[in-house]
């Protein structure tokens, strides 16, 4: 009997590959390329214009406790999933007029931070020790509320990937009847884009904690080690910078009704891709899984390219453009130097020198009367500049100790002059 050849030699091979025993494991698939990426990527992608037709695609279900927490609370506050441009947390914090500490501060002082970094410096000459940066950071007005913030550009042009294999892996899993398949993508793609459209009509505003009227300025010390910087404005100024963070508020009770609609959908899809990818074969688990890593490599890509641009923006919106001016001091006592007498404070010499305490070596007599002579100069208004008198001191006993300080002295009058002739 003659054999009859398939018209559809795709089908048949496909066919083939559906009766092959395979079965995902869809807790380790979750494990792996779930997480806050596609949470981050969600939000994010609303601050833009358009934002809200560039999330339908699928993804695992993530984000239900997320948005169960805005149920409760009626506020969604993004900031813990705001990376700090990989470090474990934002710079620390030190105040010069009010002398307070904040060892952790937020997304958008790492954002400074980092911008800060990147700009290049103009070097200062003198005893070549260790480099240290020091930028000198200013916000052009104070923060301005605003309901509704957006990102003032479209979407990336590569936010049509994974809506478009999404969508082909559904058309395709139709096509081979793979429905088991068909039904989780598509349900995937409801619950994501029907999350991402109740989180785009949420009101967008910035948050941070006011300050009292005639509050001492907020100038303070952001960093350590070889990277300060100085960051001059008022009370609320700095209050946006090192608290602030994003809050999208619930604007109607129908945003209320949403909450409850996605987080069921969220729910809902997690279950379902438990109990029916298993029942797919070969080939609608594979549609599955490259919709869900196309989604997860976007995301990744999105966050890394995109997560600093939109946050930068924001903040531009609230704050104003930033001025900042960057020195390269070749030693760090000359760098501490610079730092005080930036900061131009001449009446709190306490907290100065907790400050001072905190960026040097304490307790040693040597710099110990470095701090008391520098601090001494500032505080009535003197140059830094230095002679005998002030290292020959009889609580020294040794040539040692005098030398030291010498050398000390030096570099703050070296530092000193090279900044009172820029000025």
């Amino acid at each position: 009997m003659p054999q009859i050849q398939s018209r559809w030699p795709l089908v048949t091979t496909l066919s083939r590959s559906a009766s092959t025993q395979f079965n995902l494991n869809s807790t380790s698939v979750a494990g792996f390329f779930g997480g806050e990426e596609a949470i981050s990527t969600m939000i994010l992608t609303q601050t833009y214009n358009r934002g809200i037709w560039f999330g339908w695609y699928n993804t695992l279900g993530e984000g239900t406790a997320l948005l169960s927490s805005v149920r409760r609370q009626h506020y969604l506050d993004p900031t813990p999933l705001l990376q700090h441009g990989g470090w474990p947390n934002g710079p620390a914090f030190k105040a010069i007029y009010s002398g307070i500490n904040v060892q952790e501060t937020g997304p958008f002082a790492s954002l400074l931070m980092k911008r800060c970094i990147r700009v290049s410096g103009t070097p200062i000459s003198g005893r070549a020790t260790q480099l240290v940066n020091v930028t000198l950071a200013r916000f052009e007005r104070r923060p301005i509320f605003e309901q509704q913030l957006k990102c003032h550009r479209l979407p990336p042009t590569l936010a049509v990937l994974p809506v478009a294999v999404s969508l082909a892996a559904c058309v395709l899993c139709v096509l081979y009847g793979e429905l088991y398949s068909f039904f989780v993508i598509l349900l995937g793609i409801l619950a994501r884009g029907l999350s991402g459209y109740f989180i785009g009509s949420m009101g967008l505003s910035f948050d941070f904690p006011g300050s009292a009227e005639g509050s001492l300025p907020g100038d303070g010390i952001l960093g350590g080690d070889r990277e300060l910087v100085l960051l001059k404005g008022s009370a609320d100024v700095v209050n946006a910078i090192i608290r602030g963070r994003l809050v999208f508020s619930l604007l109607s009770r129908n945003a209320h009704r949403g909450v409850q609609l996605c987080s069921f959908l969220l729910v809902t899809q997690a279950i379902v891709q438990l109990l029916c990818i298993p029942q797919s074969s070969l080939f609608g688990q594979l549609m599955f899984v490259s919709s869900i890593v196309t989604s997860w490599a976007y995301e990744v890509w999105f966050l890394s390219s995109y997560q600093e641009i939109i946050l930068w923006e924001i903040l531009n919106d609230v704050m104003g453009p930033l001025v900042i001016k960057k020195f390269v001091l070749p030693n760090r006592c000359g760098a501490v130097a610079s730092l005080l007498f930036l900061a131009d404070d001449r009446t709190h010499l306490g907290h100065m020198k907790m400050l001072m305490d905190d960026l040097l070596p304490s307790g040693v007599l040597v710099w110990e009367i470095w701090k008391e002579v520098v601090l001494e100069h500032l505080h009535n208004r003197q140059p830094l500049r230095f002679d005998d008198t002030h290292w020959n001191r009889p609580d020294l006993s040794s040539a040692d100790e005098k030398s030291l300080l010498r050398v000390l002295l030096k570099d703050a009058e070296v530092a000193y002059a090279a900044f009172s002739s820029r000025e």
